[in-house]
């Protein structure tokens, strides 16, 4: 019998680092005032915040739910939200924030998972809804915080800014619960294929629920994070975020129709895309051009992701 020599495989969070790494290092080398401290400090606080999002999304997209288009409201709410309450102290108005995102979660995850509804007309809708009872609310104008929002815009640990902190104790969190716990472990089922879970006796919308709501959860403590920075909140702070956090799925290779991929691949991704993004600027490409930039990105990752889900199937038949 003739052995097979095995082949070296590589996983999406490996391949999209190696990227990341090599890119990082083209962009020191090359990118004026890339390297420098301050740059690199928006750089990272910019990636957590959008790596939080992302890392709640990827569990929505694993589960086969393809995206939520409401992060994006959810983050800027929860940005106004916490300004708003920041005078019964930063802990208080964090915990209102986050409570806001879990109520938007459970609204669109009962919605979706046990209503059947479409996901991407349900979270449109919701994001919509969102918004403009936010611009009724403040009527568009920005909210500053009258409390000390300091405790988290400025703090360190050690010498790592807070909000990155989170990210990653997040970033693990997700990927340990994706792996290891009886949810991750459905969702991908329920992803893979619905139908066959049902079969098993697996419900799928308790879990479609509970993965929407870690989402809204993690959207709005970004939200509050960001707002956290300057003590204020308006409808267009983080308005890009959901938009950033798809790209960061995609990018990380976590198949859009549900059973593929794991949430650090998405933290990654983020990385990527935030790394992207930033040396674009520097090298002083129009926002007309980065757009562009992005999405012949994603059109690429989405089909690399085919072949690679059409190869793998290939292989196992």
């Amino acid at each position: 019998m003739v052995r097979r020599r095995p082949r070296l495989a590589l996983d999406g969070p490996a391949v999209i680092g190696a990227v990341t790494v090599a890119l990082f290092v083209l962009a020191c080398l090359f990118v004026p005032e890339f390297a420098t401290a301050n740059n690199l400090r928006a750089l990272v606080l910019s990636v957590s915040l959008v790596g939080i999002v992302a890392v709640g999304l990827s569990l929505i997209t694993i589960v086969g739910r393809m995206f939520s288009l409401s992060l994006s409201a959810v983050v800027a709410t929860s940005a106004i939200l916490f300004a708003a309450t920041l005078h019964f102290g930063p802990w208080i108005a964090l915990l209102l924030a986050v409570g806001f995102g879990i109520t938007t979660g459970i609204v669109q995850g009962v919605l979706i998972g046990a209503a059947r509804t479409d996901p991407i007309v349900t979270t449109i809708a919701a994001s919509a809804i969102i918004l403009g009872v936010a611009q009724l609310i403040t009527g568009g104008v920005n909210v500053i915080g009258t409390g000390d929002s300091s405790v988290f815009g400025t703090l360190l640990v050690g010498a790592i800014p807070f909000q990155v902190v989170v990210f990653l104790v997040i970033a693990v969190g997700a990927a340990l619960l994706h792996r290891y716990t009886a949810l991750g472990r459905e969702i991908t089922l329920i992803g893979l294929n619905e139908k066959a879970a049902a079969v098993a006796g697996l419900r799928a919308w308790p879990r479609i629920l509970a993965v929407f709501v870690i989402s809204g959860a993690l959207a709005a403590l970004a939200g509050a994070l960001l707002a956290s920075e300057s003590g204020q909140g308006n409808l267009m702070l983080g308005a890009t975020y959901g938009f950033d956090a798809i790209i960061a799925v995609v990018i990380g290779g976590i198949g859009v129709k549900g059973g593929r991929g794991n949430p650090i691949s998405a933290a990654v991704g983020a990385l990527l895309v935030g790394l992207l993004a930033n040396a674009l600027v520097l090298i002083g490409l129009s926002y007309e051009d980065q757009l562009i930039f992005q999405g012949l990105l994603v059109l690429a990752a989405v089909v690399v992701t085919g072949a690679t889900a059409n190869a793998s199937a290939a292989r196992k038949r």
